[in-house]
């Protein structure tokens, strides 16, 4: 008997199955828990649609991903009850005007696939489709379709998706909630003001968008264009939830734009180099930052609801320890040059000691030109002591005929911190060239007065910072030294418009040279040319006067520039 009752159920949906024999094998019926029931075919396997040997109330015809081509008058007339009809993925290239004639009282969902040539919606227009609520058509050509009107008479319609569609603008459809644009041809800058509740924009070419009125809209999807400026009304957007801008060519970001309501902010893919944490919106939940080019992060801010922050794949060395981090459920650094010394090591504690749910394992840590995993750094800072300036002295001196100031100093620099010194004087302002990093003297002659004071200073020059150490000397007292009393580097400063003016004149002179020696080449060959003209014969007069005063006037020219360029040169 159980045998039986195995039997009976296996063999069942074979006969109930509204399909003929020859499509049996490629084809299945069957219901879902929740009473639904289906027709589904394998993929790659159909041609055209099945054939149905009577009516039958199915819920979901599925023919996904199969080598469909054409859609006649009569390919659902079996099955005229059908509420769902998915034909994903089948290139369809014919639809009958006619085909959806009698599903006007039950269709609710249609999925098409087009190949990318039906530039026709007529099937959809010419009956009624009263219970239609979601439609679905991807890779047809409707840049030249008003879809306005399309739609129009679809009371029930909520949900529109026109992937692939070369659609070049953003149509204004009525009671839609839901509309996917994804990979069309919509560009240049967008003015966008909707009655929207989900809208997909991505993969396409926008480059500039200004959100203006769009109080309806929760989701916003702009990843994959070209975007390098994003605009918001906040007041005018306040339940915008959920935006996405990865993928993209942003450089900068403005989160105080965004209205409080904001739950999810995708930027991934971008080109950000720093984020003020201070200015995210009070309710964000979820922030991703991923492969951008972030060096910087600023947070005072601690009443941040963030829970899930994503900052992979940047260039971040080091982040201030701020309790926000404590907050957070999830945390990703991995791909980050981390500095782990000392500054690093409450983050270190925050993972090991607070049971924190945050994988590691991929972070690194960038030392000695190599890099390590995250939790075998020591996170121990070196001590690097300050070069120190231990002796600063000042002389007022006269050396042979030149009065100047003589200054000597020493520097204890034990970490080789130190790259460059330079002297600066005031009033008049002077500051010297950059010096070498072990030089201890200097004579300067820069217009140095007598019984004058000046404010001095020695300037320490580091890789990435300055130190100045400076002193109020007077020129009241004179020393006296001979030449050979005190050695000297070459470092005296010359006049820096003495050294440009030379430089200047050597410039000129060369030119002026050059231009002599075509001067002399010209006139060589205006001269040749003479000599052969005279001795031209069998030419009439009128020639050889017209070729006499052409040659009169080129000497007289290159007498002329001869003249102007010694004059020139003189000067």
């Amino acid at each position: 008997m159980l045998l039986f009752i195995i039997l009976f159920i296996l063999i069942n949906p074979l006969k109930s199955c509204p399909l003929t024999d020859n499509y049996l094998s490629r084809c299945h019926c069957g219901i879902l828990t929740n009473g639904e029931s289906y027709i589904k075919c394998d993929e790659k396997t159909l041609y055209e649609i099945p054939s149905f040997k009577r009516s039958f109330p199915y819920d979901e015809l599925i023919l996904i991903n199969n080598h469909i081509k054409n859609l006649t008058r009569t390919s659902f007339d079996n099955i005229k009850t059908i509420r769902r009809i998915n034909l994903e993925n089948n290139s369809i290239s014919f639809i009958d005007n006619d085909l959806l004639r009698l599903l006007g009282n039950y269709l609710e969902e249609l999925i098409i696939t087009g190949d990318n040539k039906i530039n026709s919606l007529e099937f959809l227009t010419r009956y009624p489709l009263k219970n239609l609520r979601i439609i679905k058509l991807n890779k047809f050509n409707l840049s030249e379709i008003n879809l306005g009107n399309i739609f129009i008479n679809m009371t029930k319609l909520e949900i529109v998706s026109l992937r692939s569609c070369q659609l070049k603008e953003i149509p204004n459809l009525l009671n839609i909630y839901q509309l996917d644009l994804e990979n069309n041809e919509i560009s240049n800058r967008i003015y966008l003001s909707t009655s929207y509740i989900h809208l997909n924009l991505a993969k396409n070419f926008i480059s500039s968008i200004i959100l203006q009125n769009n109080s309806q809209l929760i989701s916003l999807n702009l990843t994959k264009n070209y975007l390098k400026e994003f605009f918001i009304n906040s007041q005018t957007t306040k339940n915008l939830q959920d935006l996405n801008l990865s993928s993209n060519y942003l450089t900068s970001f403005n989160f105080s734009l965004l209205n409080d309501n904001i739950i999810n902010l995708n930027l991934n893919f971008n080109y950000l180099l720093t984020i003020n944490l201070n200015e995210i919106p009070k309710n964000l939940l979820k922030l991703s930052l991923n492969n951008n080019q972030i060096k910087q992060i600023d947070i005072i801010n601690t009443s941040l609801s963030l829970l899930y922050l994503d900052l992979s794949y940047n260039q971040i060395k080091i982040m201030e320890k701020n309790i926000f981090f404590q907050k957070l459920n999830f945390l990703y650094l991995q791909n980050n040059p981390l500095d782990c010394n000392c500054h690093l090591e409450w983050l270190k504690s925050l993972i090991l000691y607070q049971n924190k749910q945050i994988n590691t394992s991929t972070w690194t840590c960038f030392k000695n030109n190599s890099y390590i995993s995250f939790l075998s750094a020591d996170f121990q800072c070196s001590i690097i002591t300050n070069p120190k300036v231990y002796h600063f002295n000042i002389s007022y001196v006269k050396i042979s005929f030149q009065y100047g100031l003589y200054i000597q100093w020493s520097i204890i620099d034990d970490d080789n911190l130190l790259e460059y010194i330079q002297i600066s004087i005031s009033e008049p302002f002077y500051i010297s060239p950059k010096l070498l990093s072990n030089q201890t003297e200097i004579f300067l002659t820069n217009h140095i007065q007598s019984n004058k004071q000046y404010h001095i200073c020695l300037i320490l020059l580091y890789k990435y910072t300055r130190d100045k150490y400076c002193r109020v000397y007077s020129t009241d007292k004179l020393i006296t030294l001979m030449p050979n009393e005190i050695k000297l580097e070459k470092n005296n400063f010359y006049d820096i418009n003495l050294f440009i003016m030379l430089i200047g004149s050597c410039i000129g002179g060369l030119v002026t040279f050059i231009l002599i020696l075509i001067c002399f080449y010209l006139c060589i060959h205006i001269n040749k040319y003479n000599l052969k003209k005279t001795n031209e014969k069998n030419i009439s007069y009128y020639s050889k006067n017209s070729n006499l005063h052409l040659t009169i006037g080129l000497s007289l020219l290159s007498l002329a520039m001869c003249s102007i360029i010694s004059s020139f040169s003189i000067v």
